[in-house]
Formats: structure tokens, sequence, C-alpha cells
């Protein structure tokens, strides 16, 4: 969720062209676009609203692994899952109403073949999620938890003041109190 580069952003205006014709769906806040165990079939695109995803770990503790918002992040889906059409290890839910158009992989592939030029799409979206798996790794290994928050707080300012302190923290893998304490000095 570090640094989305622009391709990413152009990517996202690109495929909204393409998916311009499909009807909106809504999500209530809690609601479930991807479900731990679900066959994985959907790529979707916020249009307004915040969703987020999750996975469980072994000692039963949910874990924050992305935000999705408008414009900076808003293709939603589990890639890995989505391109072997494997079951979710993760849920994919709406933090706040939020408004999506979504097509599910046979679409997607249909898309891809009548399309040629969505090729060059999907590797940015893929080269862009990459990126941004690798700067969060490196992120949670090399960084303090200070220097988390702040980077956190200076690149995604509109998050911290959507979301709860202790869904920051988690994402941030550190304790709320902790990511509290930092937050307030600076």
């Amino acid at each position: 969720m570090t640094g989305i580069g622009s391709g990413y952003k152009q990517t996202f205006e690109q495929l909204k062209d393409f998916f311009a014709s499909r009807q909106p769906i809504q999500l209530k806040k809690g609601e479930v676009f991807l479900d731990y165990g679900e066959p994985n079939r959907k790529l979707g695109l916020l249009l307004n609203g915040l969703l987020y995803a999750s996975y469980t770990s072994e000692s039963g503790q949910e874990w924050i692994s992305r935000f999705f918002y408008c414009p900076d992040n808003g293709i939603i889906s589990s890639h890995e899952t989505f391109m072997t059409g494997q079951e979710s290890t993760e849920i994919i839910r709406a933090y706040e109403d939020s408004e999506l158009i979504y097509i599910d992989r046979s679409e997607y592939d249909d898309l891809l073949e009548k399309h040629p030029d969505l090729h060059r799409l999907v590797r940015i979206m893929a080269e862009e999620s990459y990126v941004m798996a690798l700067r969060r790794v490196h992120t949670l290994q090399s960084l303090t938890a200070s220097q988390r928050v702040k980077m956190f707080v200076k690149e995604h300012s509109e998050i911290v003041s959507r979301v709860q302190r202790q869904h920051v923290a988690s994402y941030l893998g550190i304790h709320r109190n902790i990511f509290t304490r930092i937050l307030n000095k600076i």
C-alpha cells in the first residue's frame, strides 16, 4: 500500500473504461467481497468507499494485510488466488459503505481474449502488486515501529483518519498501544 506508482493509477482508470457498462454493486460496512475458503473468482474496481483484506494466523489473531481505497489502491483482489483459482486464505470486506464493479474470472479471460491491449494492463497490475508486496516486506523487516507509523501517516494520512487505530496497528504489525503512543508523539 505504499508508494503506488503512476502505472497503477493509469491501469485503474483504463480498467474503469473497460468496466463502464457494468452495474455497480453496493457493499454495506462489514459485508464480504471475498470470504475465507471461497474459490477466488472476483476482480473488482472500487468506485468509492474503503475495503480491507485480512487473514487469521494459526494462533487465531486477525491481521490486516491491505486496504483498498480510491484512487490509490482501488483494484480489489487477492491476486494470488485469483490467478490460480484456489480457495482464498483471506477475507476482503467493506470497512465502510462502498461501491464497486467486479467481474469474475471467466469474464476476465474473455476480456483478455477480446482486448489484447489488456495484457499490458494486467502486466502492470502484477508488477505493481509485486512491488507493493516487496515494499511491505522490507518495511516490516527493516523499519522500527516508529518509522513504520511515521511513513504510514505521511503516505496515507487519509486512511489514518478513516480507520480505527487498532486496524492501522494490525496492518503495521504492531500493538495498538504502541501505535497510539507513537501517533501521539508525531
